[in-house]
Formats: structure tokens, C-alpha cells, sequence
């Protein structure tokens, strides 16, 4: 017994703004739209709203939406050029990339896999499916250490699930973004750019990008571009770089996101070392100043040299301590520094130290990839530039261990300053002195010295805004800009010997320490060496992508394009085109080893009455609902205009289409113009009000459409039980099961 199918109304909702973009998900019953705010929202099936996005900016509009695969990760593009990688669990932007220009497309598709029968006998010959399973050991050798904004949570447990993007990606996915300028990017993973394709070069003049079709063996790419004449056309592009490196790019892509994971770690970690240091300085800093401004230049480190040698006290300095500083505020900046110490070693210790140290494993697993020069090579892995981050990430440990010691150094300063201060302070108060605050040796006085001495750098000199002072060593390191007090590396053993033997200290292997820079110098450095890894391969691999094919297609106008793509098998794509607003051109193309067969049709849609057959439907917009369907919304041109949802089975189309000259004009080419309504199976669905747009998905059997004004949508099952319903057409059996001959 056959199986009818209909298409049943779900859902009627309105909005409050209006709705420019909608696309379903594949994976689970959720549609992700954005609005004229710039906002983008997700809701589920039944319009319940899961959460909303503002816009990144005032006056950004949503250009374009894709779903990654597996249906984790939200792609929205921005007419900025901005691409925001978004979450869907929680809505947490996970990377944010620029493209430079508006972008006017974007598709995120996923390499197919053919399932292949195990052999029992022949697994240890096989080659690893995964070949990162090999790659990526860093766990059984060293954690990812927890996140900066987790080390000081209540939480003590070391397994922290990952955060980052790639969590259970086991197959190639790759990001296509089309731009108003003429350039596709190419991005592994939606964050990795491995190439940027230049469409203009390609023709020979400016177009826009209109849409991006990956064939599904990864390599074929299909760009529709419009020109400036408003002529559309496909580029077909060789891709096979795609297909032969897959394991390849795929390695290095993942090596990618766990570097740039890691140096965000690190960027994070020193921004919050930097803030306890400014945080706990600010006050003293403040008061300070203060004093500065009324002694003359110098006056500072005076005073307080006089009350240490001599005990004698200048009016300036005895309002400051009884007034400004005072006995508590002293006792709880005591407290203050010391806790800040703490958490600032905390951070070197186990954040900047262990990313460091993962930054070394991974950055020597992917230099041990690029000496497998006849697999890496083709796609731009440098061994030189990852010699060179590696080298830049031992300085900057080497830089994090000064810091350690100089932490150290500090905190007996600072204990025999405030001790001292302290005491000072009781003096002038008249009150008890404890009596392990008199004992002061010789050496104390040198701690308190050197404490003092950079007590000047107060302020703003010279019209020369400086950020706060540095009260001791430890501070110039958090500042961009060479260090004021360079380490002592006198006695060294280790220094001597490379000073006298030049050609071990000029190896590679060799780690350089530079006594100027500070720890936020040395961490932009190796910030930069590492970008500089990932940049090689983005220029060596456009050069791999090669121009097929050109096919010349319509002319529709400056309208905006409506079309659709889909794979039917990795040598042949169907293409729907919408003349506005009439009728639909079907396009079908074969690639097989770089030759190119295509056959075309135009259809048009007349109205259900039998006495208006010759009243022509409206054709508002079409989307490919699965391989075998192609769904069409179309409007009546009467005063009502009630648009209808109609499911075009394209088995009965495909005998239709003519064979075309792949190397003339195709519109200018005779092709059949065929009334799609006596074709059959088909389905129609009254959806009773004025439509402008709709999204479709075959794999979740759901449509949505939206209304003219955009501020109303009305959601359906575009393959519900037949329960007596007078929209849906009986012979219309099964035809997502049809297949095309």
C-alpha cells in the first residue's frame, strides 16, 4: 500500500522586526534568521526562541548564514566583511574572521565519505581513516592547562571540557565565503584561510560572488558571479588540491586551532597578570602622585632616602604618611601586594609556563610534519618559519622564568620597604615600636634601596602620558616597550659560554635570550612568528586552484539573483535559476576529467483553476528540497495574491532539458519552455497569505515561509500523514524516494 504525503501547517507566528535571511539546520529541528537590526536569532520547531544575538556593531546588516555540518556551529557574514563562527549550544562567538569586503554568500560543506566494507584480515594494511589520531598525541604528554578565566573558580577538577570549536571533528569541512568584490575564501574548519581565490583574475574583470557549490568529492568548485553588465556566470575551478591533501590539510588546519587556542590562552593569562599588577598599584599610585606634584622632580626618592639614613622627616612626607598613606592604608596595601604576587606567580606558574610548553609540543609535531616535504610542501608548510616560532617561544619562556625570578627578588623588597615604612610611621605616631621591626641589617637597607629607586618615575614628564609607575622590576615587563632595568647576566656560566663559542650560540637549536625586551614584546613576537606559519600556505595553494571552465548563462538585471545548487553525484549538479519573477531555468552539468556536458530547461507555473490556465504563477523563490525535488514558492497575480508551496518532483523535469553548448551563451540558446504544472508527481500547499521568501530542508522534511512584509512566518511538514486534505495531490506518492534517470 502506497504512503500519501502532504504538507501540513505547524506554526504561525509573528515577529517584531523583519526578517532578511533564514536557513534551516540539517541536523536538528532548528532555524537560525537575522533581521534588519542586524540581530540573529535561533528557534526551534516550534518557534520557541533558543536565543538572539545583537549585532557586533550599529548598522550591520546579515549578508549570510550557514550551519556547519554536524549543526554545532553557526557561520553569519556580515556586510562588514566580518565572519562570526557562533556557537549554538550557548551563543558564544568561538572566532571571528574579516574578509575586507561585503560578503554576498556563504556555504559551509563537508567532505563525503563513501563507506568502505571492512576486511578483517587486511586492517593492519589499511591506512589510518584518521591520520590526526596520529598526529595529535599532546595529551598523553602534557594537559591543556585550564583556561585563564577558570584559575581562579572554585572548581579543582582537571578535566575541563573543551571550549574550543573542534570538539569530535573527525571529517574535512571547509567554509566558502563569497564577497561583493569578486574573492572567495576557502577556510578549513570556518577559521583556518587556506586560500583566497581571485575570481577577477580569473575572467578578467570585476564581478560579484553570487553563490559557491563544492562538488562533493572535493574537487570541483562552482562560483556564480554576476558582472558589472549584470551577466551571470559560473567559474568552474580545479580543486583537486582539496581531495589529494585532505589528511594533509586537515592536520595542519587542526594544528592550526590548537596553536591559536593556546597563544588566546596566553593573550588572556598576561591580560590578567597585567590587570592584578595595575589593580593593587593604582591606589599607592594615585596617592603618590599626589605627593610628586608638590616636591620638585627628584623629591620622592629623597625624602623617603632621608627618613631611611637619617630619620628625619620633611613636612611634605609626614602629611603624606599620617594623612594620605596612614597606618591602615599601609597594613592593607601590605596585604594587597602580597596577595598580588601570589596570583601573579600563580598565572606565570601554571598558565604562561604550561601554554608555553604545549605551545612547544605542537609547534615541533607540525615542524616534524613539514620535513615530510613530499606530502607538506604542495600546501605551504615552511620548516623555517616553524623553526623560527619555536625559537620565538623559548625566548618567551626563557622571558616568563625572568619574571619568576625577578617575582621573587621583589617580594623581599617590598617585605623590608613596608616593615621599615611601618616602623617610620609608628615613630612619627609616637606609638610602640614591635620589636622585630627594629632589627634591620645591612642588607635590608640595600633591599629598601633598591625598592626606592624607581619612585621618580611618577606621572606625566614632558607632556608624555606614562601609565602608572614602576615602584620596582617587575612592572616594566608588562609593558610594550624595551625593559628601563636589564637583568645582571654577569657570573652566568651559561652566558660565558656562548659569549666565547659564537657558532653554538648562532644555532638553531640554540634558545636566544634577550636581555631588553619585556614579556609582552617577546609574547607579540611569537604572536606574529606563528600567524607567519599559516600565512605561507594561503598564498602556495591558490596557485594549485586552476580556472576550468567559464559557462556564459542569462541576463536577468540588477535584481537580486534567487538560486539554488545541489550535488547529485560528485561528477553532476543540478542548478536552478529564477527569472524574475516567471519562470525557472533547471541547469544541469557533468564534469568528468575536465570535460563539460550541460543540459538546460525553462518552466513556468500556471494557475490550479482549469478555466485561468492561462494566468501564470508568480514565482517568488526556489530552493533544491533534496536531489529528487525542487521546491518552488509561487504567488497568484490576482488582487489577493495568496502564495502557494509547491514541490516539483524533477524526475519528469530531467526529460525536458535539452543539451547546450557549454561554450556559447546559454540564454542565447533555444532551450524548452515547458509548463511545470502538467508534469507530475507534484505538490501544492495554499498558504493563504502574501509571501516574499521561504527556506527549506529535505533532511529535517520542514519549510518555512515568510509573509511580504516580512514580519510574519508560517512553518510546515512538507511530509506529514495525507489526512484529508484538500491542498495535497495524491498522486504526489513518495517523491523524496523518486530517482532521477
Amino acid at each position: 500500500m502506497s504512503v500519501f504525503h502532504a504538507i501540513k501547517q505547524l506554526e504561525e507566528k509573528n515577529v517584531a522586526n523583519e526578517i532578511n535571511c533564514m536557513v534551516w539546520s540539517d541536523r536538528m529541528d532548528l532555524v537560525a534568521f537575522s533581521n534588519v537590526k542586524g540581530e540573529v536569532a535561533l528557534h526551534r520547531l516550534s518557534w520557541t526562541r533558543a536565543w538572539i544575538l545583537n549585532s557586533p556593531r550599529e548598522g550591520l546588516k546579515v549578508t549570510g548564514i550557514a550551519w556547519r555540518p554536524d549543526g554545532k556551529i553557526l557561520a553569519v557574514g556580515y556586510s562588514s566583511g566580518e565572519v562570526l563562527l557562533i556557537s549554538i549550544e550557548n551563543k558564544k562567538v568561538v572566532n571571528v574572521k574579516e574578509t575586507n569586503a561585503e560578503i554576498s554568500c556563504i556555504s559551509w560543506v563537508q567532505e563525503k565519505v563513501e563507506a568502505k566494507p571492512k576486511d578483517v584480515l587486511n586492517l593492519k594494511d589499511e591506512e589510518p581513516n584518521d591520520y590526526m589520531k596520529y598526529v595529535d598525541l599532546s595529551k598523553l604528554y602534557i594537559r591543556d592547562p585550564l583556561p585563564a578565566s577558570l584559575i581562579d573558580s572554585s572548581s579543582n577538577s582537571e578535566e575541563v571540557k573543551e571550549t574550543n570549536f573542534l570538539q569530535d571533528q573527525t571529517e574535512l569541512n571547509l567554509l566558502l565565503v563569497g564577497t561583493k568584490d569578486g574573492y572567495v575564501h576557502v577556510r578549513i574548519f570556518g577559521c583556518f584561510t587556506c586560500a583566497i581565490l581571485n575570481i577577477n583574475k580569473y575572467l578578467g574583470y570585476c564581478c560579484s560572488i553570487e553563490n559557491v557549490h563544492l562538488s562533493e568529492d572535493l574537487n570541483k568548485i562552482f562560483v556564480t558571479v554576476k558582472d558589472l553588465e549584470n551577466n551571470i556566470k559560473i567559474v568552474l575551478v580545479d580543486s583537486k588540491i582539496l581531495k589529494s591533501h585532505t589528511k594533509e590539510l586537515f592536520s595542519v588546519a587542526l594544528k592550526y586551532v590548537k596553536l591559536l587556542d593556546l597563544v588566546t590562552y596566553l593573550k588572556n593569562t598576561i591580560t590578567n597578570i597585567t590587570e592584578t599588577w595595575e589593580s593593587f598599584l593604582l591606589e599607592i599610585d594615585h596617592k603618590l602622585s599626589k605627593y610628586a606634584k608638590k616636591v620638585p622632580e627628584g623629591g620622592v626618592t629623597a625624602d623617603f632616602l632621608d627618613l631611611l639614613m637619617f630619620g628625619s622627616c620633611s613636612p611634605e612626607l609626614e602629611e603624606f604618611l599620617m594623612t594620605d598613606l596612614t597606618k591602615k592604608g599601609l597594613e592593607k596595601f601590605g596585604q594587597t601586594i602580597e596577595m598580588s604576587y601570589a596570583n601573579i606567580q600563580k598565572l606565570l606558574l601554571k598558565n604562561v609556563t604550561k601554554f608555553g610548553q604545549n605551545l612547544t609540543y605542537h609547534l615541533a609535531e607540525l615542524r616534524g610534519m613539514a620535513r615530510l616535504e613530499h606530502r607538506y610542501e604542495i600546501i605551504g608548510v615552511s620548516e623555517d618559519l616553524i623553526t623560527k616560532a619555536i625559537q620565538s617561544n623559548g625566548a618567551f619562556l626563557i622571558k616568563a622564568g625572568e619574571m619568576q625570578q625577578i617575582i621573587n627578588h621583589s617580594v623581599i623588597n617590598y617585605k623590608a620597604f613596608f616593615r621599615w615604612l611601618y616602623g617610620a610611621i609608628l615613630f612619627i605616631m609616637d606609638e610602640p615600636i614591635p620589636s622585630e621591626i627594629h632589627k634591620m641589617a645591612q642588607q635590608d637597607l640595600a633591599y629598601i634601596t633598591e625598592f626606592l629607586q624607581n619612585f621618580d618615575h611618577i606621572g606625566s614628564k614632558d607632556n608624555q602620558k606614562k601609565k602608572g609607575f614602576i615602584m620596582e622590576r617587575l612592572g616594566q615587563y608588562l609593558a610594550d616597550a624595551p625593559l628601563t632595568i636589564t637583568p645582571n647576566m654577569e657570573g652566568n656560566d651559561w652566558t660565558a659560554f656562548l659569549k666565547e663559542n659564537e657558532c653554538i650560540r648562532n644555532h638553531s637549536s640554540i634558545l636566544q635570550h634577550y636581555t631588553d625586551t619585556s614579556l609582552i614584546q617577546q609574547f607579540k613576537d611569537l604572536s606574529a612568528r606563528i600567524t607567519d606559519i599559516f600565512e605561507t600556505p594561503k598564498d602556495v595553494l591558490d596557485k594549485q586552484f586552476k580556472p576550468v571552465h567559464v559557462f556564459h548563462l542569462f541576463n536577468f538585471g540588477d535584481k537580486p539573483l534567487r538560486m539554488s545548487s545541489i550535488n547529485i553525484n560528485k561528477d553532476l549538479l543540478s542548478f536552478s535559476f529564477l527569472q524574475p519573477s516567471s519562470s525557472v531555468y533547471l541547469l544541469q552539468v557533468h564534469v568528468n576529467n575536465e570535460k563539460c556536458l550541460a543540459r538546460c530547461g525553462k518552466f513556468y507555473f500556471s494557475q490550479l483553476q482549469e478555466e485561468n490556465l492561462s494566468d501564470i504563477y508568480q514565482i517568488l523563490d526556489i530552493k533544491f528540497y533534496s536531489t529528487n525535488i525542487l521546491s518552488l514558492l509561487l504567488q497568484e497575480n490576482t488582487s489577493f495574491r495568496s502564495a502557494t508551496l509547491l514541490q516539483f518532483s524533477l524526475s519528469s523535469a530531467i526529460d525536458k532539458l535539452k543539451e547546450v553548448n557549454v561554450c556559447e551563451n546559454i540564454e542565447k540558446t533555444t532551450v524548452p519552455n515547458t509548463n511545470g504544472t502538467n508534469l507530475i508527481p507534484k505538490l501544492y500547499k495554499n498558504i493563504e497569505m502574501a509571501a516574499s521568501f521561504f527556506a527549506v530542508s529535505g533532511s529535517r522534511r520542514v519549510s518555512i515561509v515568510l509573509s511580504e512584509n516580512r514580519r510574519k512566518v508560517k512553518l510546515f511538514e512538507m511530509e506529514a500523514e495525507e489526512e484529508d486534505e484538500d491542498d495535497g495531490i495524491k498522486e504526489d506518492v513518495s517523491m523524496q524516494d523518486s530517482v532521477l534517470e
